[in-house]
């Protein structure tokens, strides 16, 4: 044990690293606008997408089946938003939270965002994180090699999805 009060406690991410060093082509100054602009050299996970935003699988997840929900346009900030996208946006979000719980049944459920570098944010394009939380995600791995096991692959989840995006359909009824 530590002598560590609560507050002095830390969230290890060992992946954060290899994320981090990604290489990302110069030319490129958002990877989610190049992702839209259909840029073959950054990776691409969509499991839904329309005209307005896209649903994808985090590359470097933090915990298996974790999703984002990213708006197709520009924007840096929910104030960018107009009401109207804010509330697509938000709409797909409960979608989201719908289909993890059909097909990853996790114990819960971290949604998120992290606006400004000083929050957490890597990426400086608006986008929802919905990340599962399972019963047993500290195991032997996790509490004694500081190492998380992820269940399934990136591509297995991207399958397992892709089965029950109907789930997502119709998010925004404009009536």
């Amino acid at each position: 044990m530590t002598d560590l009060k609560p507050y002095e406690q830390y969230l290890w991410s060992p992946k954060r690293e290899d994320y981090e060093n990604t290489g990302v082509p110069e030319d490129i100054d958002c990877v989610f606008c190049a992702q839209v602009d259909g840029d073959e050299r950054v990776t691409k996970a969509a499991i839904f997408e329309d005209e307005f935003l896209m649903v994808e699988l985090n590359i470097f997840p933090y915990n298996t089946g974790h999703l984002m929900v990213v708006p197709k346009r520009h924007v840096n900030d929910l104030t960018d938003l107009e009401e109207n996208e804010r509330n697509r946006l938000f709409a797909m979000v409960q979608k989201v939270e719908k289909l993890q719980k059909k097909v990853v049944e996790p114990a819960g459920i971290d949604i998120g965002m992290n606006i400004g570098k000083a929050a957490g944010e890597s990426i400086p394009h608006l986008h929802v994180q919905l990340v599962p939380i399972y019963e047993k995600d500290r195991g032997f791995m996790e509490t004694t090699l500081d190492t998380k096991v992820m269940k399934k692959s990136i591509e297995d989840m991207e399958r397992e999805y892709e089965q029950e995006t109907e789930i997502l359909e119709n998010y925004w009824d404009k009536a």
